[in-house]
């Protein structure tokens, strides 16, 4: 459960990017926050993901909360998948997924042969995302939505409580981010996943969320499921309609 109260944050003159947002999110439930304004969308996101401490407001991930002594436990349980995300491309999907985890060392330029689990734990996060029959293919070959779900998976082999995407529709096709939303939110219902997304175009894509969070002006307008959204301001706030 990710519970905000009262969070604010400044820019460094002065200003507030978001103020006063107040929310519940909670396990299996996929979170779509909308707005107009990348900097507000960032600035949420960086903040649950615990690389923003916020200036004013309490913020609790799995009833832990976020202060600077504690970001790196809060950076533990959310897993933060945002592009261009450090892949190497003459490596095998199976290597990059599996490089960042455990006690994965390079020797030579070598990785040393995982451990049964760690394979494991790779195996069925590439199956989740629907690139375990492609594992040993060099992650150059992956076309930008295969390279968004391969950094999903390596997220998940930490086995995060929660899943945090930064801005997937500023590189992706209307269908590819229809069906990359409707991949996050089956692992966010299936493995009981904590999932939030920032997206800049939900016109597509809101009505598949259980929750939207919509920013206007620094200001949380709307926070609940897609139907409750009426016609007026949290309507037309952070691009829900062409």
């Amino acid at each position: 459960m990710i519970e905000l109260l009262g969070v604010g944050v400044r820019q460094r003159k002065g200003d507030w990017l978001v103020r006063n947002v107040c929310a519940r999110l909670d396990a299996g439930e996929l979170t779509l926050v909308v707005s107009s304004r990348a900097d507000e969308r960032r600035t949420l996101i960086q903040a649950v993901a615990g690389h923003r401490v916020p200036d004013e407001g309490r913020l609790w991930v799995n009833h832990v909360p976020l202060l600077r002594a504690t970001a790196r436990r809060l950076r533990g349980l959310c897993g933060l998948v945002e592009l261009p995300g450090r892949l190497v491309g003459e490596r095998s999907i199976l290597w990059n997924t599996l490089a960042p985890t455990s006690a994965v060392r390079a020797l030579g330029g070598l990785l040393r042969l995982p451990r049964r689990q760690d394979r494991h734990a790779v195996d069925l996060a590439l199956e989740r995302v629907g690139l375990r029959g492609r594992a040993q293919e060099p992650a150059a070959v992956l076309p930008v939505a295969d390279r968004l779900r391969l950094l999903v998976a390596r997220a998940l082999t930490r086995e995060p409580e929660h899943l945090v995407v930064s801005e997937p529709d500023a590189v992706l096709t209307v269908a590819e981010l229809t069906g990359f939303i409707g991949l996050l939110r089956t692992i966010a219902h299936r493995q009981r996943l904590g999932v939030m997304v920032s997206v800049a175009h939900a016109a597509e894509v809101w009505r598949l969320a259980d929750r939207l969070l919509v920013l206007d002006g620094g200001r949380l307008i709307f926070a609940g499921h897609p139907d409750d959204v009426e016609s007026g301001r949290a309507l037309r706030a952070g691009a829900l309609t062409t």
